[in-house]
């Protein structure tokens, strides 16, 4: 009897999965691939970042098609900042990721709904959940319990930030380092995937999140013995090897009852950001330098509440290394600003129904726009996205070391950047024939492991 289960491990760059593969680092992914179909260059999406990247995973579509546009969007009918990520001051945006994000702004066929159409019941232990039957939680053991205590925090929502600066202590750091207890996440995803499976779900789809947090924390470059330190968690190796230390205990357990089919595959990659202070932008200060208000993750009647201004535009980030930005007044402005900034490398827009870019040198149609090999597949990702109404006025690629938020990452993703854009994928049965396919998209894993299901 056979099951399936998609991996989705979080934020592995191409250079330093394929330099730990080779080392034998990775000794279970190595087992495997000798009956696997292995994708050299797996090519995210643009934007680069996880909510994107899973949905596209788990529809096999781009950004423009399944609607998931970033991290965060901005809702211009309803003058609401749509956001997914977890911040205590931001309890609506708990409510975006668990719940809306499947059952409102997801809006292409998912995976679990194709296995369904093949008579199978399937489960997600992931971020994207639309027409799955049973909902494990990534981060906790068992079901996922939604986030209705979520309501009743609201109130937090006055010390929300509206400008791109995250604070962190010396002791939030601190902790982290001594006290990474964020590492048992993969242990927890692995136990809710066999609940599932042992509990009659043929076909899932389970989230890996360490591997991307390590990466932003340490550096997605850093490696035990050069940045990190023996049997202490401080580097994005430890992650990734922990991550393959699972995957081996959650396939040893399916192939006891099961002919396991396996898809694994990273959603993005990373790209090391450079020190300093100006490479960490706050969008809101450099609107600021040209007379413009902006604002970021509330809604655009509490930033006139807060401030007593008028915005002009809205900024929403993803990786945070790309941006949409809504040019709610004073456009042309907004745009001849976009073009100064230092970290801007790219603006994307739309105009009469095609795509233009500008640089700081020229603005031409995306046709005719020359990208080097540093971007894999650009024109192709960037259609793929701003074929969504829900995208920016404009959309905005960091140039390399940058990123659109004040933080303390030493590694960050969401442009169109190789390191950023590129990781790994593999696709395992046993029995299946070894092969190397050099470039592939995330988005070529479901259909792959969904044949090898019913075949």
């Amino acid at each position: 009897m056979k099951c399936a289960v998609i991996v989705v491990v979080d934020g592995v760059s191409h250079g330093v999965f394929w330099r730990l593969f080779k080392a034998g680092k990775l000794p279970f992914l190595e087992e495997i691939s000798k009956e696997s179909l292995l994708i050299d260059e797996c090519i995210s999406v643009f934007p680069s970042a996880t909510v994107s990247g899973h949905a596209s995973i788990s529809t096999a579509a781009f950004p423009g098609e399944h609607g998931l546009v970033g991290q965060a969007w901005y809702d211009r009918a309803k003058g609401e900042y749509v956001g997914y990520d977890f911040e205590l001051t931001m309890p609506d945006n708990w409510i975006d990721a668990s719940t809306n994000l499947n059952d409102e702004h997801l809006v292409a066929k998912t995976g679990f709904e194709m296995a369904k159409d093949l008579g199978l019941r399937t489960f997600s232990a992931d971020l994207v959940r639309k027409g799955a039957d049973l909902k494990m939680s990534f981060i906790s053991p068992g079901e996922d319990k939604g986030v209705a205590v979520a309501s009743k925090l609201m109130f937090l929502r006055r010390f929300a930030r509206h400008r791109g600066r995250k604070k962190s202590s010396f002791l939030k750091k601190l902790i982290l380092k001594l006290f990474p207890l964020h590492v048992l996440q993969h242990e927890i995803a692995v136990r809710n995937t066999l609940k599932a499976v042992r509990a009659g779900y043929r076909f899932g789809v389970t989230w890996f999140m360490e591997t991307d947090a390590a990466s932003h924390l340490f550096g997605p470059d850093s490696f035990e013995g050069e940045e990190g330190k023996p049997f202490i968690y401080d580097s994005a190796e430890d992650a990734i090897r922990d991550a393959d230390e699972e995957l081996g205990k959650l396939y040893r357990e399916l192939e006891k009852d099961f002919e396991p089919v396996m898809g694994v595959v990273t959603d993005h990659g990373q790209m090391r950001l450079k020190e300093g202070e100006k490479y960490h932008v706050d969008l809101a200060e450099e609107f600021e330098e040209f007379g413009l208000n902006a604002f970021t993750n509330i809604d655009y009647h509490e930033y006139r509440q807060r401030t007593g201004k008028e915005g002009d535009a809205v900024f929403a980030p993803s990786g945070p290394r790309m941006c949409h930005i809504y040019a709610l007044k004073r456009e042309e402005k907004v745009f001849e600003a976009l073009r100064e900034f230092e970290s801007v490398e790219h603006v994307f827009f739309k105009k009469d129904g095609e795509i233009y870019v500008a640089d700081e040198k020229e603005v031409l149609p995306l046709s005719e726009y020359e990208f080097g090999e540093e971007y894999p597949m650009a024109k192709e990702r960037v259609k793929g996205l701003l074929k969504s109404e829900r995208c920016g006025d404009f959309v905005i690629a960091a140039r390399r070391g940058y990123e659109f938020e004040r933080a303390d990452h030493k590694g960050a993703h969401g442009g169109l950047y190789f390191e950023e854009s590129v990781g790994f994928g593999l696709i395992h049965k046993p029995g299946l024939k070894e092969e190397w396919k050099e470039r592939g998209m995330i988005m070529d894993i479901l259909p792959a492991v969904l044949k090898l299901l019913s075949s």
